[in-house]
């Protein structure tokens, strides 16, 4: 499989109560007096983490490594290494690998003040996966359709739990590509996008999840590995833009992680000719070749810490891949790594025997010597050395290991790690990732009118989790009545042997797994265009589900629907009524066949990269088929409305000055299945309801309700005390001593009972006292009409107004 590159997680600084002077300072005094104390082998040690992922006997027999032997245990104890890397060979059990972590803690813990080992691992999610008993989760182009970063989070969780469950307490995750380039043959559906600004967001989600997983996250491929069509593994790639293209594309994501706080970064393999012009003798070819990104301080030193201001730890891609490997002697590429800025050297020498052992040893001892005699950088070294310690501080890993309890650890790893909890969460997420691109004439879902429906899929094992999926469509309740299914693999089968096995079939699955520009070429193409031709001349469907690299989409247009899955991950074994140490497997695929069954599992993804155009002659076009962001679901029939009943919480209702709006109910629904609009709901008289259908139900309702005048809506208030007035006085005195609340019409004085020099005003209700009354207290009646307000009653009132005359 694919390795995958390395990013810490952000360095958290705390606060002392009283001197407010961060801890980290004294962590960094820590790490510098460590590091004053260690040898120049020690510092080199330090700057390597080797793999154990085999061992061959003395006998000569190769297996995979699951529990430490002396010898790794004293290569361990001599030599204190950053940390080691596990892959599937030491992780094929939850409690081994939980062993195994253990085991080579304590043995590096044999030396009094050893700091901890970072164990590591590449546990992507998706196709990059190595716990063989673990959750895989949906991968990273998968989570970029979804395109909700709650999902992208969660999948980081379940990995950085599962991780720490284990004693594994660094991924190499998340890959921050951009996949620019459809023919690339190593990154594919290990990115998220071939949108940098996507790819950002959803790498820095990855990274806050996993940060808090107590989990260090590594940032790959720096400075960008998306736009290669040559696989480092295999060879030296190149990619031929300026420093200013990478800003604008490659770097994007890298930076928005950075400031999310990842702690660690994996270097490409690549050459960059128009930013590291410098130039090596390759040992293979003889020719000059350009240093690669991994090997240039311009690259990790002069733009990664100079102009993006990282300030954590580098470690190298895989040190034996071939683009180093092929081109570069073991000691010169380690030399130019350190110099350029490196701080951890990945797998740098084979350590597979005890043979390979006795060659790191020499390995070590010679890179010591060369720092020594000034060859290589002592304050190179001791930079690197200092940011790995200060790395290992802020993780609390400079403070002794603690052994203790391993038979309880043991435990909790086997009952959280790869749990039937955990993979239905797995299905759940990888449900939303799941992306219909095309869908002509309602082919899917599928329904009873598909008699015989055949998943043909490229691999023996791929069967079983297509039965996986109908069994739990018939546990579910929704397998169509009277369909008949069956899966088959073209593996090794020409068309003559497989279209005869489709007698019957009116609905075909074809399942693309495709890792390049030459499998759309290929066999497997030609094989597809024949099955599809066969089952269209029978008048039946030809169905795409595309399981790995979705640019295949392009190549299958005469398919009458295509759905994509973003994971090419199997299921070995059907888990059954297993709860915990079941083998990992991929959902997306069972998740996609059973999404194709089901109406109410419609699809909701929209593509996270652009698709070009394909032509078998000249490959890839520059022109789009289909738009990053582009996705169907399924269109349901509509439900009209009208056809229902609806009903008002009342029909009549009294004026309160208000809009009025009765609550509305229709038989079958919720509210969220209409709209309601209200009519002439302001005033007295006829009102109306529309209920209008939305989603995935038309049509409309209308309903009428009543609303009375008000019956006495008018209040009149007299004065609360008693007016005087001087009887001696020639001037008129005015008072106002009656109020009507707002809105309940206006007030009209009609009628005065009482003595004659004492007069109201109609309009405006202010009293008069004319001259001449007798010192006394007079109670004077006013009769008070409302008027202005239609939706209210006629009303009168008669007040008593008292008025003392002194």
């Amino acid at each position: 499989m694919k390795k995958a590159l390395s990013i810490l997680i952000s360095l958290v600084l705390f606060a002392a109560v009283i001197t407010v002077v961060p801890v980290c300072a004294a962590e960094s005094s820590k790490a510098k007096e460590i590091l004053s104390s260690m040898s120049t082998e020690d510092k080199i040690s330090q700057m390597l983490m080797p793999q154990f992922r085999y061992w061959t006997d003395a006998e000569g027999n190769k297996s995979g490594l699951t529990e430490i032997n002396d010898d790794v245990a004293a290569s361990i104890k001599k030599h204190p290494y950053a940390g080691v890397i596990f892959f599937a060979q030491n992780t094929v059990e939850n409690s081994a690998a939980t062993r195994l972590s253990d085991a080579m803690q304590k043995a590096n813990a044999e030396v009094a003040g050893r700091p901890q080992l970072i164990i590591s691992i590449d546990q992507e999610g998706g196709s990059i996966t190595r716990l063989k008993q673990g959750t895989i989760t949906p991968g990273n182009m998968a989570l970029g359709a979804a395109d909700d970063l709650t999902v992208t989070k969660e999948s980081a969780t379940i990995i950085g739990n599962e991780l720490t469950a284990l004693g594994i307490n660094a991924d190499f995750a998340p890959d921050v590509d951009v996949n620019s380039n459809p023919s690339n043959p190593i990154i594919g559906i290990r990115s998220f996008s071939d949108d940098p600004q996507m790819v950002a967001k959803h790498g820095s989600a990855f990274v806050q999840a996993l940060n808090e997983t107590g989990v260090i996250s590594t940032l790959k491929h720096f400075p960008g590995h998306g736009d290669t069509d040559t696989d480092s593994h295999t060879g030296l790639p190149l990619i031929n833009k300026s420093y200013e293209d990478l800003k604008k594309n490659e770097l994007v994501p890298f930076k928005a992680c950075i400031d999310a706080g990842t702690q660690m970064i994996m270097t490409a393999h690549i050459q960059y000719p128009q930013i590291e012009k410098t130039t090596y003798k390759s040992k293979l070819t003889g020719e000059e070749i350009y240093l690669p990104a991994t090997l240039s301080k311009t690259i990790i030193t002069d733009i990664l810490r100079g102009d993006m201001g990282y300030k954590g730890v580098v470690v190298t891609d895989a040190m034996d891949m071939k683009a180093i490997s092929d081109h570069f002697g073991k000691i010169d590429a380690a030399k130019l790594a350190i110099e350029a800025g490196v701080d951890i050297l990945l797998i740098p020498v084979d350590t597979s025997s005890k043979e390979d052992l006795t060659s790191m040893d020499s390995y070590i001892s010679t890179l010591a010597e060369k720092v020594d005699n000034g060859d290589i950088s002592a304050d190179c070294v001791n930079a690197a050395v200092l940011r790995i310690l200060e790395l290992k501080e802020s993780r609390g890993m400079l403070s002794a290991y603690d052994g203790t309890d391993i038979e309880g650890r043991v435990e909790y790893a086997i009952n959280h790690v790869g749990t039937k909890e955990n993979h239905e969460k797995e299905w759940q997420l990888a449900e939303k990732c799941i992306t219909l691109v095309k869908n002509d004439d309602k082919t899917l879902p599928l329904t009873s009118a598909n008699r015989k429906v055949v998943v043909i899929t490229p691999y023996d094992d791929e069967t079983i989790p297509m039965e996986y999926a109908v069994r739990k469509l018939k546990a579910d309740g929704k397998f169509p009545e009277g369909v008949e299914f069956e899966a088959l693999s073209y593996y090794k089968k020409t068309a003559d042997e497989i279209i005869p096995k489709l007698e019957g079939a009116d609905t075909i699955v074809f399942m693309s797994e495709n890792y390049g520009v030459g499998g759309l070429k290929g066999d497997t193409a030609k094989l597809a265009d024949t099955v599809a031709d066969e089952i269209h001349s029978k008048g039946g469907r030809f169905i795409v589900m595309s399981v790995n690299l979705p640019y295949d989409v392009a190549r299958y247009q005469q398919a009458d629907a295509i759905m994509l899955a973003y994971n090419p991950e199997s299921m070995p074994e059907d888990p059954g009524d297993k709860t915990k140490e079941m083998l990992k497997y991929g959902a997306n695929m069972p998740a996609a066949l059973y999404m194709m069954f089901s109406a109410e599992d419609a699809p909701t993804a929209k593509l996270p990269i652009n698709i070009p155009e394909f032509d078998v002659e000249t490959g890839f076009s520059d022109k789009v088929l289909y738009q990053r962001g582009f996705g169907l679901t399924y269109e349901k029939e509509k439900k009209d409305i009208s056809t229902l009943s609806a009903k008002l919480s009342k029909e009549s209702f009294t004026y309160t000055g208000k809009a009025v709006k009765p609550e509305v109910s229709v038989d079958g629904l919720t509210e969220s299945d209409f709209n309601v609009t209200y009519k002439n709901n302001k005033n007295a008289g006829k009102a109306t309801v529309v209920i209008t259908g939305k989603g995935d139900f038309t049509g409309s309702i209308t309903k009428t309700f009543t609303i009375k005048k008000a019956a006495n809506p008018v209040t009149v208030k007299a004065a609360s005390k008693k007016v005087k007035y001087t009887a001696l006085k020639k001037a008129k005195a005015v008072v106002s001593p009656l109020t009507v609340k707002k809105n309940q019409g206006k007030l009209t004085y009609t009628k005065l009972s009482g003595i004659k020099k004492i007069t109201v005003n109609a309009k405006t209700g202010k009293f008069t006292v004319n001259k001449g009354l007798k010192k006394a207290t007079y109670k004077v009646k006013v009769r008070v009409t409302a008027k202005g307000n239609s939706n209210y009653k006629s009303a009168k009132i008669t007040k008593t107004v008292v008025i003392k005359v002194v």
